[in-house]
């Protein structure tokens, strides 16, 4: 008996602290569950001293309130906790509680007919007064309800076993034992097993109390509550606005988003069972994983979509449909248009228009006084300034049309290249190289060469100005260039600038050379850092993605 009221006490306080998590989904029916299990449980215990039947009988009918309940309970928190809460209402409820109630009508009136228990008598067992008696038909029906419906709210966390998240696996775990112990004593008592003379059912629900207790406070039951997969596909896939279509292996659509009506020209489940090829522009002329651009006429006009197909597969790896996704890329193959159109005029035309205007002014250099002439000077060296702004434009667009993360080089070579050339350009200038470790040999991106050139370009600007650059090779993966030169410092809001990566009409740069390396050196996964100091200068550093082969690794591949 002091095991059913331990049972009772335990199973009161879990439900106190399942109570307590409303109106998180299931909290409710968990602490009802755990209710109906205390007071199975209490009045169990206090019918066993009793030694005569009529007085006996009342409390064994106010223990079918449990029995009938608790399944029920069960399968609403099931329910409710595995996403599924809208089939948990109050018709819903009613409904799986009329069989209950049949059933307990019967119940309360037992000692007047056998439908229940058939001439039930009190008889002493082991020195302990048990209820002797053949179940009735409507026994049966209660009791194959009842297990009918924990076998539904277990079959629902039985599903959770497979969950990817192994929170929700041992959620499932304990709350599957908190089910199963007592329904196990429960069979044992219908089956009359001769061992057991009490009912153990009652006594299994101690079991129910601790697994339900670990499942609170251990393992964050209602903190960490499963978003079942239809809920996840509603809200991510149907609220996404790239259409996406799933294809079986018969090239037929099986499922669509909302979204995809854009790309149909009619409702997405209309095109449910239609030929993909039919209904997918582009499909299936995409490649798994390829993105190929398509124009489509939707209801807004001509669009365009990226294309991406990827296969489905099953547990063997065999394909099973394929997923089409489009992406809506209007915007961009317009911006890219523009761009295009600008491009052209602004760096080639341009160009051609400031060559024109040069040369003129240094034809016209010859016929004017001198009073003219420093006029005519500034028209030439603003129309060169102008052309070779162009020119710095078509570099950027090259290199970031070639950026080639795959293409190294070694840095030696470049930087060799890089340092002839500007001795060449700006012979007033020094350059001058320093290797801060000889780790051995720097394979860096070949994108690094144009970036450097345009620091020591900016770096000599200057009349006698004197660039030096420093080479750390890191133990991280990458190495640090810096261009140092005693030039005019870059004022600090333009380094602003060039670290925000955008321009407004107050704060601007004053040309497209530095930005040629921030956006360059972004193009092959380095950073770059700007340091300016009156006193010394400018210090400009590019931390770059590079492979340093060392001298043992090198001698190793000679040997092999």
């Amino acid at each position: 008996m002091s095991g059913l009221l331990i049972t009772a006490v335990v199973a009161t306080i879990v439900a106190w602290l399942a109570y307590n998590q409303r109106p998180k989904p299931g909290a409710a029916w968990l602490a009802a569950m755990l209710v109906a299990v205390a007071w199975w449980a209490a009045f169990y215990a206090l019918e066993l001293p009793i030694q005569t039947m009529a007085t006996r009988r009342p409390f064994m009918k106010l223990q079918w309130l449990a029995s009938l309940t608790i399944p029920v309970f069960w399968f609403c928190f099931a329910l409710e906790y595995t996403g599924r809460d809208r089939y948990v209402t109050r018709w819903s409820t009613a409904a799986l509680l009329v069989v209950p109630a049949v059933v307990f009508g019967f119940v309360a009136t037992f000692e007047h007919h056998g439908l229940i228990y058939q001439d039930p008598q009190l008889v002493e067992r082991g020195g302990t007064y048990v209820v002797d008696h053949v179940f009735g038909p409507l026994f049966y029906l209660g009791i194959g309800y009842a297990y009918l419906v924990i076998l539904g709210g277990s079959l629902l966390f039985i599903s959770l076993v497979f969950d990817r998240s192994p929170t929700h696996r041992r959620q499932s775990g304990a709350l599957l034992a908190a089910v199963i112990a007592p329904w196990v004593g429960n069979l044992v008592h219908v089956l009359h097993v001769p061992m057991v003379a009490l009912d153990p059912t009652p006594i299994a629900f101690l079991v129910t109390g601790v697994a339900s207790y670990v499942a609170l406070n251990e393992l964050d039951l209602f903190d960490a509550v499963p978003v079942p997969d239809s809920i996840a596909r509603d809200v991510v896939v149907e609220g996404m606005e790239d259409p996406v279509v799933v294809v079986d292996e018969r090239n037929r659509v099986v499922d669509a988003n909302a979204a995809a009506s854009t790309i149909f020209g009619y409702d997405a489940d209309a095109a449910l069972g239609r030929d993909a090829a039919r209904a997918i522009p582009g499909y299936p002329q995409a490649g798994d994983g390829d993105q190929d651009t398509v124009e489509v006429e939707t209801g807004r006009g001509r669009r365009y979509f990226d294309v991406t197909v990827s296969d489905i597969t099953n547990s063997s790896d065999r394909r099973i449909g394929r997923v089409v996704t489009m992406r809506d890329v209007t915007e961009r193959t317009h911006d890219e248009q523009r761009l295009d159109v600008l491009n052209r005029v602004l760096r080639h035309n341009l160009r051609n228009e400031m060559n024109i205007v040069a040369a003129s002014a240094e034809q016209l250099s010859t016929t004017v006084d001198d009073e003219e002439l420093e006029l005519v000077e500034t028209i030439r060296e603003r129309a060169n300034d102008v052309a070779a702004l162009g020119d710095t434009a078509r570099r950027i667009e090259r290199l970031l049309e070639s950026a080639d993360e795959e293409a190294y080089e070694p840095l030696g070579t470049m930087l060799d290249r890089v340092l002839e050339r500007g001795r060449s350009q700006f012979p007033t200038a020094s350059f001058e190289a320093v290797w801060t470790t000889e780790e051995g040999t720097v394979y860096c991106p070949r994108t690094v060469q144009p970036i450097l050139w345009s620091l020591l370009e900016n770096g000599a600007a200057e009349d006698d100005a004197v660039v030096t650059v420093f080479v750390t090779p890191g133990t991280d993966g990458y190495v640090s260039v810096t261009v140092a030169d005693d030039g005019p410092v870059i004022p600090k809001r333009q380094r602003e600038v060039l670290k925000s990566g955008t321009e407004t009409p107050l704060d601007h740069t004053s040309g497209l050379g530095l930005w040629l390396a921030v956006w360059g050196i972004r193009s092959i996964g380095g950073t770059i850092d700007f340091e300016s100091e009156a006193e010394t200068g400018n210090a400009i550093t590019l931390h770059v993605p590079c492979e340093i082969e060392t001298s043992a690794a090198a001698e190793s591949q000679v040997v092999n």
